[in-house]
């Protein structure tokens, strides 16, 4: 390998494991998913991505990759570990009767990356799940020798000790030394989510005693994730003084672990550039076309703020679109992008083990005279409030918001828009079947979608067949996800006579949630429902596994926004859409484990 290979494949490897830490296990699989299709190559790097999609959520996924790349094989403790990890994630994703069968393989898979290396991570960890098969002897002849060392000075040596203090029964010595891990430098976000998350499921598989452990857990908890909003003004002057020192007032008083919003001129910069002082993670979300985003919501308060726009933008470490359309004079735009940053940053907040809270810039008399708007900082203050989220406000007063707005484009005329879910599916193995069989697909699969369909009566409000192929409107996200999982379960077994015995065949779903358009269809007469986000919705569908429903980045937030816990939406990572539309942030999703 080159000098300069050798240089690319350390800094790709040392921006995953960055990203890991912060949490960001999405930015982190993407980048580690990047730096291979450059060629870039090696065990590390393979074991970034696939712990990234472990964190994720997506265990099965995460198992498949892993043996895929053949990690099993080199030997490394890390990589041995890592399969134990996974079994781990996998056993809690399942219900509690079929739980122990992978708390099991995980256990055998810490027990043999431990007798491999002799290393106290491994040993530490099979001794927890060794715990939690209900074996606390077992459990305490790996974690004696570990207390015995006492004292640690890192943070990873010092969680190790309190977890072994905690299965010894020794409560108390752990939370004084969780005081003292608590003051270590290098915990960052993700390192203390996952301390949070293996403590909390000792105790609540009743292994530890819960109430040293949820103390333990509540003295590690990383910060809470931000999603930040506030009012547009125009650069410079006392107005923009006064709100810059409000933000920094607030974070001072309240360290995040990242923060989350869009890049509007005014209160969304100023959060964006004091993140990127802080070393706090930032995501930014773009509600629309980044070149119409700054002609609406950045130059209006003046030319600097797009330089400043374009350096928080290069310096985030991920930059998400709640779509790539155009902007259309339509306010459920900016709804939607306001709604995926609420959503992301719940996701984000579950990854991490912590709270969600919202920042808003509010100035008083502004905020007074503007109640019942359907977009902007009072409507979003108002729906996190709703779904009983914590609003920080920030008030700012005397702000210049004499903004020059570009003029109005005109919204299409005849055809109403709102926000929708979308649902596309097709059946893959269609075209394997003769004409003998096309009646009984007919008659039992398609049949069967029907009757799902209309199962949820008024929440469908459009569909459509062709073939194979199913396209539905759905009034709500939640439905949309009830809706595809009721179909999917609904093909689970296929009906005898379609001949389809030995290939792979079943439903193939894509969800998005997004603006689109409704009216009626010129030729034919029917009510119409279209759109590019319909579009790209069509697009999802070839590319999901057969038996598997693909939702977008927006759906995944919406139901996280709304507290939906039915469902978990696991990320997929970018996938390229059919017929070269570009890639994609999807997520798998499927029904919680109860």
């Amino acid at each position: 390998m080159s000098e300069t290979a050798t240089a690319d494949l350390a800094a790709a490897e040392a921006e995953v494991a960055h990203r890991l830490g912060h949490g960001d296990a999405l930015s982190a699989f993407d980048c580690a998913a990047a730096a291979r299709k450059q060629g870039l190559e090696s065990d590390r790097l393979r074991y970034l991505m696939v712990r990234a999609l472990a964190a994720s959520g997506d265990s099965l996924g995460a198992m498949h990759l892993y043996e895929k790349l053949g990690l099993a094989d080199t030997g490394d403790v890390d990589c041995l570990a890592l399969a134990g990890r996974i079994w781990k994630d996998r056993a809690f994703d399942r219900g509690l009767d079929e739980r122990r069968a992978w708390l099991e393989k995980a256990a055998a898979a810490y027990a043999h990356a431990w007798d491999v290396s002799g290393a106290s991570f491994p040993a530490i960890n099979a001794a927890s799940l060794y715990a939690m098969l209900g074996d606390p002897e077992h459990a305490a002849a790996l974690a004696e020798p570990i207390a015995a060392v006492g004292a640690a000075g890192n943070y990873w040596d010092a969680v190790t000790l309190i977890e072994a203090l905690l299965l010894l029964g020794r409560g108390e010595e752990a939370l004084a030394h969780a005081a003292a891990a608590d003051t270590m430098g290098g915990a960052r976000a993700g390192d203390r989510a996952s301390t949070c998350r293996q403590i909390m499921r000792l105790a609540n598989s009743g292994a530890v005693e819960h109430e040293w452990a949820a103390a333990v857990a509540d003295r590690l908890r990383p910060p809470p994730v931000g999603v930040y909003c506030g009012r547009m003004f125009r650069e410079g002057g006392e107005g923009e003084a006064r709100a810059l020192g409000a933000i920094s007032d607030a974070l001072d008083a309240q360290p995040f672990s990242a923060l989350i919003g869009p890049l509007a001129c005014g209160a969304d910069i100023l959060f964006a550039e004091e993140a990127i002082r802080r070393g706090i993670d930032l995501t930014v979300i773009l509600p629309f076309a980044e070149e119409d985003f700054i002609a609406q919501s950045v130059r209006p308060g003046g030319e600097d703020w797009v330089t400043r726009y374009l350096h928080c933008r290069d310096a985030a470490a991920m930059v998400h679109f709640a779509s790539n359309s155009r902007y259309v004079s339509d306010d459920c735009q900016f709804i939607l992008g306001s709604h995926t940053a609420m959503g992301l940053a719940k996701l984000r907040a579950r990854e991490l083990e912590t709270e969600a809270v919202q920042l808003a810039v509010v100035d008083p008399e502004v905020l007074a005279r503007s109640q019942g708007a359907i977009a902007g900082t009072n409507a979003d203050i108002a729906l996190w409030e709703t779904y009983g989220g914590r609003t920080q406000l920030i008030a700012v007063g005397g702000l210049d918001r004499r903004l020059d707005f570009p003029a109005p484009v005109p919204p299409p005329e005849g055809h109403r828009r709102g926000l929708y879910a979308i649902l596309f599916a097709d059946f893959a193995g269609f075209s394997k079947l003769g004409e003998r069989e096309l009646p009984i697909f007919a008659r039992e699969v398609m049949g069967g979608i029907g009757r799902v369909l209309d199962s949820f009566g008024e929440h469908v409000l459009f569909r459509n067949t062709w073939g194979d192929a199913v396209y539905a409107v759905i009034s709500e996200p939640a439905i949309a996800a009830q809706t595809a999982l009721a179909m999917q379960e609904q093909l689970a077994v296929l009906p005898p006579g379609l001949g389809l015995e030995g290939h792979h065949a079943g439903m193939r779903t894509g969800i998005h949630f997004g603006p689109i358009y409704r009216g009626r269809d010129p030729v034919v007469g029917n009510e119409l429902w279209y759109g590019t986000e319909v579009t790209r919705t069509a697009r999802i569908e070839p590319v999901t596994l057969v038996g598997q429903i693909y939702c977008t980045q927006p759906m995944a937030a919406m139901l996280a926004l709304m507290n939906i816990r039915d469902f978990d939406c696991d990320y997929v990572g970018k996938v390229q859409l059919a017929k070269d539309y570009g890639d994609l942030a999807l997520y798998r999703l499927s029904r919680r484990a109860r």
